[in-house]
């Protein structure tokens, strides 16, 4: 049989033969060979064809370069070792087409009946769920990324993709509503390795593993999808994955009658880790604990947001702030106390909180971070800031806000 797949990169194959890295090697013989067999069953004109091939070009006398790439084509074709290779693209009447002599399989083509056929099971969801999953394995990545930006490769790696997330969306929820975590964790592996940037995903993953039992890998996935959302957007997680954090910490532990247990569990590996960092869920936590101790104690607990930019006061490039960030956090963690707290806030953005302190105190730790931070990094094409005030109380927060407010803010740029 002849296997043709398309999803993830092109390849053409027929038993032991395999001609995929001669087609690959001319981008108009993959594009013209990849037009016809995804058009299979009709016949393509020549001028479709010519259109197809050079949208956005001006070419002289298309006609004829057309028929020497179908003559270098069929030469191709011909090493597959079947005994009518040339005939597997015909040209009649001034059209093309795709007709193999022998039977084929064709990913995009498999995609598409099994997602017709789950769509049609709308009443039985285990089929659909079943049907869904054999479609989604077939998906190993973007439509002929290799001519990804040619004009109708586009509308179809939307499509496909839209039908991917779509299938595993809809086949995770089943199998997690069904009781069946243990199904649901590999497909949303594979759905995460091919668009790792679906956030439903990830919370699929993160609750199938919950239920079968994993909670240290459901938080250490929690971890690293925050950074990479981070890292990625500048921006955080949605409500339903900060919820999902909590409801994870929450069935995270065993029930446990030895206090001494549970202290030991508490207590951190090291004693000399720095600064404490944590994300920005329980970051919140701890600020609103802090600032109703505030409002008991009358104590002061500053904010400090620092922030690097370019020499604009713009977001630095992605590849420059990722670097930046990186060494910013490193000079953080080692200049602040054991007792200071910081997060990540945005792209390009930490906050950090510094308990029992002063606004002059506060500021001269900031300023000690940011000499630190221009020390070791003198060419880093960035620009620190820092914005310090002081918590809000939750006692003020209704109606003395502005009273509070009063004491001392200060902003610096570095």
């Amino acid at each position: 049989m002849l296997e043709i797949r398309m999803f993830g990169g092109f390849s053409i194959r027929n038993k032991g033969a395999d001609i995929s890295e001669s087609i690959n090697r001319s981008k108009r013989l993959r594009a013209m060979l990849a037009y016809l067999i995804a058009n299979a069953g009709r016949e393509v004109s020549q001028s479709e064809l010519i259109d197809a091939l050079w949208s956005e070009e001006e070419i002289e006398n298309p006609a004829n370069t057309l028929k020497t790439i179908l003559h270098r084509l069929r030469s191709a074709l011909s090493g597959l070792g079947l005994r009518n290779a040339a005939s597997c693209v015909s040209y009649k009447r001034g059209a093309y087409a795709w007709t193999p002599c022998v039977p084929s399989f064709v990913d995009a083509h498999e995609f598409d009946r099994l997602c017709a056929e789950a769509d049609a099971s709308a009443e039985d969801d285990e089929q659909r769920t079943l049907l869904y999953v054999r479609a989604a394995e077939l998906y190993k990545g973007g439509f002929l990324p290799k001519n990804a930006h040619d004009s109708w490769v586009v509308p179809l790696d939307g499509y496909y993709r839209s039908k991917f997330v779509g299938a595993v969306c809809f086949a995770a929820d089943y199998l997690l509503a069904a009781g069946r975590a243990a199904d649901a964790i590999p497909l949303c592996r594979n759905g995460i390795k091919i668009e790792p940037y679906e956030e439903h995903f990830h919370a699929c993953l993160i609750r199938a593993l919950v239920d079968a039992g994993h909670q240290q890998q459901a938080l250490e996935h929690y971890d690293y999808v925050t950074e990479l959302f981070f890292s990625k957007f500048g921006v955080n997680l949605s409500r339903e994955l900060a919820e999902l954090y909590k409801e994870v910490v929450k069935s995270s532990k065993n029930t446990e009658s030895n206090l001494s247990v549970i202290i030991d569990d508490l207590k951190e590996d090291s004693a000399d880790a720095g600064c404490f960092y944590c994300e920005y869920e329980p970051f919140r936590t701890i600020y609103r604990l802090e600032a109703r101790a505030a409002a008991r104690s009358g104590q002061v607990v500053y904010i400090c947001l620092l922030t690097l930019s370019d020499a604009k006061g713009k977001k630095p490039k992605e590849r420059i702030f990722a670097r930046s960030m990186e060494r910013l956090r490193g000079t953080v963690m080692r200049t602040l106390r054991h007792g200071d707290l910081f997060t990540r806030y945005s792209v390009n953005q930490y906050l950090v909180m510094l308990p029992a302190t002063s606004f002059e105190s506060g500021n001269m730790v900031m300023r000690r971070v940011s000499d630190t931070f221009r020390r070791e990094n003198p060419r880093a094409p960035v620009i620190l800031s820092y914005t310090l005030q002081p918590i809000v109380p939750a006692a003020f927060d209704a109606g003395g806000a502005d009273e509070w407010q009063a004491q001392p803010s200060y902003r610096t740029r570095l």
